[in-house]
């Protein structure tokens, strides 16, 4: 007699079947998988700066060492120090020239003729516009300074919401490794920079201020007065005048009245203009510097 066919058995082959193709397609999943490590990982940087974010809540954004950073790099006058060395140098040259232009010169020239005294006029207006420069690149310096002491410290100070509140953040290791980081790569080199130029331009703001000094005390005359206002003869002073005259003939104002010739001699010595143009204190009291230009 013919044994009958179980249905449950020949269900099972279909489902064995049907689990091996299921297992087959399975690396579907997988792919999948790697997929989504790929999202994960293209965000991994905003996912690390909220991680960061969240261990520096205490401190205020703005006050934070690495915001200060950015906001040096975006900074008009602070991002110079980003710049490459002979970039930089352009930069403080253009400023250089604009302040000698527009304010060492003019000013520089009030005082010399730059037709009778041209290195005295050169000297004096170049020591004025290398000053606001080297003002400039101390400035510059002690910016990124500021941020990369902020950086590396391990201690952090902070203001909640004024001067008033100062508190302490102690960096957590992941914020400290980061931030010292930051400051041995990217502030480190900017202050080696700045160092540099300002020692040279400290070095050459010096030079040229020693060697005026010499220029203006060898140009200066009996009365201290240089340049423009520095006397072209000695003046004599004497009790009722002053006489600029040097031939020894004239020796008082009485003499003038009395001789022409000697009259003319002073005349000339004196550029014609009054004797009170060549002595400070005198051509104060006399309230007439009009006269004398």
């Amino acid at each position: 007699m013919a044994t009958p066919r179980n249905p449950a058995a020949s269900v099972k082959a279909p489902r064995a079947a049907f689990g091996q193709c299921r297992q087959a397609i399975q690396p579907v999943h997988f792919g999948r998988s790697i997929y989504a490590r790929h999202r994960r990982r293209a965000n991994g940087d905003d996912e690390q700066t909220s991680s960061f974010d969240e261990l520096e809540v205490e401190v205020p954004r703005d006050q934070r060492p690495s915001s200060e950073l950015n906001q040096l790099k975006t900074s008009f006058l602070y991002s110079w120090g980003t710049l490459e060395t002979s970039e930089y140098v352009k930069r403080l040259a253009l400023l250089f020239s604009g302040m000698f232009a527009l304010v060492g010169g003019p000013i520089s020239f009030q005082t010399f003729a730059p037709t009778e005294q041209p290195l005295e006029f050169a000297l004096s207006a170049a020591t004025g516009s290398l000053i606001v420069v080297a003002i400039a690149n101390l400035r510059i310096f002690l910016g990124w300074k500021y941020v990369n002491d902020r950086l590396m410290t391990a201690t952090l100070p902070y203001e909640e919401t004024g001067w008033y509140d100062g508190q302490f953040f102690v960096k957590p290791p992941e914020i400290l490794a980061r931030d010292r980081l930051l400051g041995m790569y990217e502030t480190r080199p900017v202050l080696n920079k700045l160092k540099t130029t300002l020692q040279g331009t400290g070095v050459l703001l010096m030079t040229m201020s020693i060697v005026v000094s010499v220029l203006v005390a060898n140009g200066s005359d009996a009365d201290g007065m240089y340049g423009r206002g520095a006397g072209r003869v000695q003046g004599r002073v004497t009790p009722d005048g002053i006489l600029f005259s040097t031939s020894g003939r004239v020796k008082s104002m009485q003499d003038l009245v009395e001789d022409d010739e000697l009259a003319a001699e002073e005349a000339a010595a004196q550029g014609n203009q009054p004797g009170y143009c060549r002595d400070r204190y005198f051509k104060a009291v006399s309230g007439s510097g009009s006269m004398c230009q």
